[in-house]
């Protein structure tokens, strides 16, 4: 409940809202008090005396009195029912004060955390910075004969181009070249190596493609776009 106080004695301007102990007393007193003259004002200031005596024996009876003559449905509850009855009239008050100040006032939107997403595809970690990524990159690179680049993804990229109609390039002739065709010994010791190298390359360039692609273009929509 004394949160709910602090947050409309926030709304009604009040200057301690934070520290108001609604189980003390004389802070309790001191808020009806501030409520009757600042905002719901239904006594004259000459009979608000009762109210003003915080201290006095009759404070009590003079609260009673101020409950019944509100027509409070709260009058015969608890002094924090009460209290919550009180601090909510003087916000319909406040609001009909001032309508035209309140009447666009939206509540602010608390912002939803991205939500944490651990993927179980290693692809999905890879480090693209990382020595031992644009390592790797050399080296199928230069199988496949592709010139340098600064940017790896940029070679992975020339590399899915080449791989889409040349499956299994041949490596680049150099002036001395005792095995010409190295690539179709390879072929035939290690078949199913090769098939397996093929299949960790698709699956890095897909993972890589969600960089290099065009920001424009949504795939998973189907569209192209916003």
């Amino acid at each position: 409940m004394s949160n709910i106080f602090k947050l409309k004695l926030s709304a009604l301007g009040h200057p301690n809202p934070d520290s108001f102990n609604c189980e003390d007393e004389k802070e309790y007193r001191s808020v009806v008090l501030w409520l009757e003259d600042q905002k719901i004002r239904h006594y004259k200031i000459e009979e608000r005396e009762g109210l003003r005596n915080i201290d006095a024996d009759s404070w009590k009876e003079a609260y009673d009195t101020y409950q019944r003559d509100l027509v409070s449905p709260a009058s015969e509850g608890s002094p924090n029912e009460q209290l919550n009855w009180l601090l909510s009239y003087a916000v319909r008050l406040e609001y009909a004060d001032n309508v035209d100040k309140y009447k666009n006032a939206k509540a602010e939107q608390k912002k939803q955390a991205a939500p944490n997403i651990v993927s179980s595809n290693p692809l999905d970690n890879l480090d693209f910075s990382s020595p031992a990524f644009k390592s790797g990159v050399e080296r199928v690179c230069t199988v496949a004969g592709i010139g340098p680049h600064l940017d790896p993804k940029m070679r992975l990229a020339a590399l899915s181009k080449i791989l889409k109609t040349t499956p299994h390039p041949d490596p680049p002739k150099a002036e001395v070249n005792v095995v010409q065709q190295p690539s179709d010994v390879l072929k035939l010791l290690f078949v199913q190596d090769l098939r397996n190298l093929q299949t960790k390359i698709n699956e890095a360039l897909v993972a890589v493609q969600t960089v290099t692609a065009d920001p424009r273009t949504d795939t998973k929509l189907g569209r192209v776009g916003r």
